[in-house]
């Protein structure tokens, strides 16, 4: 459960699908805020630093923006540190990109300076495709139970679309701010800077939402964010992490944390299967359980 969900006692589901549009409505504000060349507000100036700012679409487009990320991390957040990833190859295709198609009349230097940031972004893509292959065949190999048919394979060809579609809203935003017709912009160069920034995110999404989806069951919670404030029964836990030790089986011991992590996740599925074996259990004590459970098994 997320913090929506503890703060609003919210099922998962529910949780999750409220923070999908909650993603969606900040993404768009953002977007749009970020967008508009005339801004809202007043122009703020800072002399020191060269800057100037809106007074409210500039603080809207920042919060909006944190606040999307946020609601991703949420609602991505067993797989989350592979969206770090995704906003490193965002930033990195959208300066490499705009120093590109501004700067490449102002000498060589600005060219290799825009490959080398397009080409890390690659870089970044692929070692996080090698980190989620990665952990596919780790849960092969360590969890018998494992869904043997999980395939990647529809996900791998979608990985590249996140990085085109932002490679080409930026060329299209350096032709919109330049007021230039370039190529392939046919006069929309405005229209088509949104399209694409909506591919980005939606291609983000997907790009999580996949491994989540397939792998999220298995991974191990190295985070379970255990709230003391709710009651948490410490003998109860203790006693039956005192069955496994008597009798270690590892094979057990894994089996039943595969369980574990989907009721921890509040899948009614696994509530309706295994509920029976843990009648009065709070979803905390489960968690607590899960990190005994993987102490036992170090």
């Amino acid at each position: 459960m997320g913090l929506l969900g503890r703060q609003f006692k919210l099922k998962r589901s529910a949780e999750d699908s409220l923070l999908l549009v909650l993603s969606t409505l900040t993404f768009t504000i953002s977007l749009f805020s970020g967008y508009m060349e005339s801004g809202i507000g007043k122009i703020i100036s800072l002399p020191l630093f060269g800057i100037e700012f809106h007074l409210i679409s500039t603080p809207v487009w920042l919060i909006s923006g944190i606040a999307c990320i946020m609601c991703l991390q949420q609602l991505f957040h067993k797989i989350w540190s592979h969206g770090i990833w995704l906003i490193g190859v965002y930033w990195l295709t959208a300066l490499g990109t705009i120093i590109l198609f501004v700067m490449f009349d102002q000498g060589y230097i600005w060219f290799f300076v825009a490959l080398i940031l397009i080409f890390l972004a690659i870089f970044l893509m692929y070692w996080m495709v090698l980190e989620i292959y990665s952990l596919r065949y780790s849960i092969l190999g360590e969890v018998p139970e494992a869904d043997r048919s999980i395939s990647l394979t529809d996900w791998l060809l979608s990985v590249p679309s996140f990085f085109i579609c932002t490679f080409i809203s930026y060329y299209y935003y350096t032709k919109l701010y330049s007021g230039e017709d370039g190529w392939f912009t046919f006069g929309h160069a405005s229209e088509g800077y949104l399209v694409f920034q909506f591919g980005v995110f939606f291609s983000g999404m997907y790009i999580l939402y996949v491994p989540q989806s397939l792998l999220g069951d298995y991974l191990e919670f190295s985070d379970l964010d255990i709230n003391t404030s709710y009651k948490v029964d410490q003998d109860k836990v203790q006693q039956r992490l005192a069955d496994y030790s008597k009798s270690f089986d590892e094979g057990k011991v894994q089996a039943t944390l595969v369980d574990l992590y989907r009721m921890a996740d509040e899948d009614p599925e696994a509530w309706s299967r295994f509920g029976e074996f843990y009648s009065g259990w709070s979803v905390e004590e489960i968690k607590l359980f899960i990190t005994k459970l993987e102490e036992l098994k170090a």
